[in-house]
């Protein structure tokens, strides 16, 4: 029978507390170094401790180590595999040795959970991805798979100075935490976590796809309705998932929307830098996101109290698919300001489109999304059954319901081509998009890499920076402030 321990050990301090060993998530048999031999010791991690006894689910842990902010792994290797692991705790260090095997196990389970160090013994820095008011995004490889990554670097004085900044990264870890351990194919996974002496850095998976702003800025016509139906799909797929952990994005634009590759089957939700459980009230930032794509009820708001729900980035969502179809922003103004009341107004007019440019089915599916009453936004799972995407089969047999007089226009797959870019004005609107095409000079990289992270540089990719671009990957919102501190 499992036995439950009494004490807590933490540095010197003990605490009374239970441990329930049927919680365990992972279990492994390291060895402890003596002044003679080596000794057995059988460690057990939990989601929140780390137990680690001389014999197995001992009543009272040699260790028992409390996952906190306090709490840092390091990993030792030798000839390019792990050696030994260091826990450090109150400035207390203890180390325990296995095969590469069992540490490299121990080291996956532990990704999510404890802060690293040393980022530079398991990873290389390549590029510059996209730079942020408090992050940096980083193409890393790792040195012993060469499997590439993304590194969300956080500097941490920039995020403590900022109010609730600490706050609000500790609700993204949990919330990306949370959703990687679930995993599911429309969200972009943590794959661990490391902190440094200026930085906090998530590593993610490397969406090489881009973005769907990228995509959109490059195209010369309007996608097809297919290819809108798959997007849509797929980023309703990813919300109603996030939203059955009751977890609200609050920042859902086409920058945070990414492909694993050039695939548009390959879509995930990114950036979760304003996410919020709907529970844990009052919000950190209770008004926030990007103007043109944040909810009303959102913007209305005038108390650190205020509540709203999930509903708001279905809203959100409806503004992507806006613009996915016409090919122009929802809300289009020059000042920010003016954009920011028709976004709180909401008075959103569909008949002013013919049927050939935007057809009953599809005004059906905004206004189902677009709703200023939150209330009646129907849910992710509802959307997904709307007629929009059904097959094409069955939208012919329900064409009459719909009293469309041409199937033609229903099925969109003969697109027009423009001119210019159908995208322009919304790429070129500053008040909804950064603008991509702002490159960083190569001093300006090298310092971000020598300056901001504790990272080796390939020397063999520095010339490929002197002309390459900042994209959209893990792209970072620079408005988010103005709209806490609006009050339109």
């Amino acid at each position: 029978m499992r036995q439950k321990s009494q004490t807590v050990h933490e540095g010197g301090e003990r605490k009374l507390q239970a441990v329930d060993y049927d919680k365990c998530i992972y279990n492994c048999l390291l060895t402890k170094k003596k002044f003679i031999g080596r000794g057995l010791r059988y460690l057990y991690l939990f989601k929140n401790q780390i137990c680690i006894g001389k014999s197995p689910y001992v009543q009272i842990p040699e260790r028992q180590l409390r996952i906190s902010s306090e709490l840092r792994i390091q990993w030792t290797y030798t000839k390019n595999k792990l050696k030994s692991v260091i826990f450090q705790v109150s400035g207390q260090q203890y180390e325990y040795h296995g095969t590469n095997d069992q540490l490299r196990e121990l080291k996956q389970k532990c990704a999510l959970y404890v802060f690293q160090i040393k980022i530079q013994d398991e990873y290389q820095a390549e590029s510059v991805l996209g730079k942020g008011s408090y992050a940096t995004v980083l193409e890393l490889t790792n040195l012993y798979t060469n499997k590439q990554y993304a590194a969300k670097c956080i500097d941490q004085q920039r995020i403590n100075e900022k109010k609730n900044g600490y706050k609000q990264l500790q609700q993204e870890i949990e919330t990306m935490r949370i959703l990687s351990e679930r995993k599911h194919d429309n969200i972009l996974q943590l794959h661990e976590l490391y902190i440094g002496n200026q930085n906090f850095y998530l590593v993610m998976e490397m969406a090489k796809g881009g973005s769907l702003l990228t995509l959109m800025k490059k195209r010369q016509t309007l996608f097809s309705r297919s290819d809108i139906k798959l997007i849509m799909k797929q980023l309703l797929e990813g919300l109603e998932f996030i939203h059955n952990h009751n977890i609200m994005h609050r920042d859902l634009k086409p920058e945070n929307i990414l492909f694993m590759n050039k695939d548009l089957e390959s879509l995930v939700i990114a950036d979760f830098g304003l996410a919020q459980s709907v529970d844990s009230h009052p919000y950190t930032y209770p008004k926030c996101g990007t103007p043109g794509f944040v909810a009303p009820e959102i913007l209305e708001q005038d108390s650190e109290l205020a509540r709203y729900t999930v509903s708001c980035d279905i809203f959100s969502a409806g503004v992507i698919l806006y613009v996915l179809l016409i090919g122009e922003p929802l809300f289009e103004k020059k000042d920010r300001k003016e954009q920011l009341e028709l976004n709180r107004k909401c008075e959103i007019n569909l008949s002013k489109f013919p049927s050939d440019q935007l057809d009953d089915l599809e005004k059906d599916l905004l206004m189902k999304m677009l709703s200023k009453n939150p209330e009646f936004r129907w849910s992710a799972n509802n959307l997904l059954k709307h007629k929009f995407f059904v097959s094409e089969d069955s939208i012919e047999s329900e064409v009459d319901f719909y009293k469309l007089n041409n199937i033609a226009i229903l099925k969109k797959h003969a697109m027009p081509t423009f001119s210019k870019n159908p995208f322009i004005q919304f790429g070129k609107n500053n008040s909804l998009v950064r603008d991509n095409t702002q490159t960083i000079s190569l001093r300006q990289r090298n310092c971000t890499l020598v300056m901001q992270t504790n990272l080796r540089f390939d020397k063999s990719s520095q010339e490929q920076l002197n002309t390459e671009q900042v994209n959209g990957m893990g792209s970072f919102n620079l408005y988010k402030d103005e709209i806490n501190q609006t009050n339109p």
